[in-house]
């Protein structure tokens, strides 16, 4: 089995964590989707990592449909909970830090492919609105939630907020969530030091 993608993606690092977990060994290639020669394409037409690429060669790609299908593979290291109301509610918080993912890279390609002039801040403000709603919500579950994670155990939800938290550490370090959202930084510090999150640190 092998996982395309770069080390400093969320979506990425997502699936790379979510394989350590449940130790499902995997070989990682790595691919730059924006680099002029990228093969990408030859394994996702959406030309987007992650890609997973099985055994008898089969690809799968968006980070939610490999999450999903790695649960299928090794249940015994269960990341998704058996009950149908706890399932959705885990995969709904999931779809939150994927979101703030997917808004914090918004940001970024607006700024980097657009000249000052052309930048449109109105998107801009939009994509910041939606990640401090999603970090206010999730604040807002961890206060409210017993225990260390945001269930009662550790899950692909905690898995896909903390990538996405330490993803906005490297590329929106001006969203300062430590200090506005004190939650999340003890929070935070729980999942530093697993090591699957540990082994993954975007260089």
């Amino acid at each position: 089995m092998k996982l395309v993608g770069s080390t400093t993606s969320p979506f990425v690092r997502k699936i790379r964590v979510q394989l350590q977990e449940k130790e499902i060994p995997f070989e990682f290639v790595l691919e730059n989707v924006w680099d002029e020669e990228t093969r990408i394409a030859d394994h996702n037409p959406l030309g987007k990592v992650p890609c997973l690429i099985l055994d008898g060669g089969q690809t799968v790609f968006d980070s939610t449909v490999i999450s999903g299908m790695l649960e299928y593979m090794m249940p015994t290291v269960p990341l998704l909970p058996t009950d149908p109301r706890l399932r959705a509610l885990v995969r709904t918080m999931e779809a939150l830090g994927t979101g703030i993912s997917e808004a914090a890279v918004g940001t970024i390609v607006e700024k980097r492919f657009h000249t000052e002039g052309q930048i449109s801040q109105a998107f801009i403000d939009r994509q910041v609105q939606k990640i401090h709603n999603a970090l206010g919500w999730i604040s807002h579950r961890i206060k409210t939630t017993p225990g260390f994670y945001l269930t009662e155990q550790f899950s692909l939800a905690d898995i896909s907020v903390g990538c996405s938290l330490f993803y906005l550490d490297l590329r929106m370090p001006e969203i300062n969530w430590r200090e506005l959202y004190p939650e999340l930084k003890e929070y935070s510090e729980r999942l530093a030091c697993r090591p699957s999150f540990e082994n993954t640190k975007p260089e």
